[in-house]
């Protein structure tokens, strides 16, 4: 991807980036108002180093994607990805959804060795980037189901990032929730949030 079109998330993920040059496809196309047709977004694929060190006394049911390690740090995919925006100036979350009817169980910035009910919720203290991840959650047809695992800001950007393991493929690609969700973000009307916005951020062990 050329650096002029690289979107404003590109910069923080590619120390571990083995590829940052494909495409993702939509299971449902968006279609916009405007009579546009959006039918895929950003892919990057990740190399993380495996933590070797004891499991966490709660995987949260993932087992071996629980043992990513980031500078010493024992943590999940999806907090790895965090911590990488977080070297490049940006505030975040993993909103996570799990075993909630459309709604956000706990707003996490770290996964300790705790069981999960332990886990620390951090809500959005950030007033602007609260306000569009509610105002989204408003509109679509399941508030939260569907959002994307790693939500970001820093200044006027906003990232929406999916995390999936393993490499990408030909036949990769985004499911119908997380495209049902991208297209009510997209119509929101925060000129801020844009197809550049989103990636599906594919990665495996080192």
């Amino acid at each position: 991807m050329p650096e002029a079109q690289s979107p404003a998330w590109m910069q923080a993920l590619l120390p571990y980036a083995e590829r940052s040059d494909f495409r993702v496809p939509l299971k449902v196309p968006v279609h916009m108002p405007s009579g546009r047709m959006i039918h895929d977004v950003a892919g990057v694929y990740l190399r993380l180093p495996r933590w070797e060190g004891e499991p966490f006394a709660d995987d949260f049911g993932k087992k071996a994607a629980g043992m990513v390690q980031l500078d010493g740090e024992h943590t999940f995919a999806e907090l790895a990805v965090l911590r990488l925006l977080e070297r490049d100036g940006w505030s975040g979350r993993w909103v996570n959804t799990y075993s909630a009817k459309g709604e956000v169980w706990k707003y996490l910035t770290r996964w300790d060795n705790v069981p999960r009910a332990e886990q620390r919720n951090r809500v959005i203290e950030d007033e602007d980037p609260r306000v569009v991840l509610a105002g989204v959650a408003r509109r679509a047809k399941k508030r939260y189901a569907g959002c994307w695992d790693v939500y970001a800001w820093r200044g006027d950007d906003f990232a929406f990032l999916q995390t999936k393991r393993g490499a990408p493929t030909a036949k990769s690609e985004l499911g119908a929730a997380q495209a049902e969700w991208l297209h009510t973000a997209l119509l929101f009307g925060d000129q801020r949030i844009t197809q550049a916005s989103f990636a599906v951020v594919h990665w495996d062990y080192r």
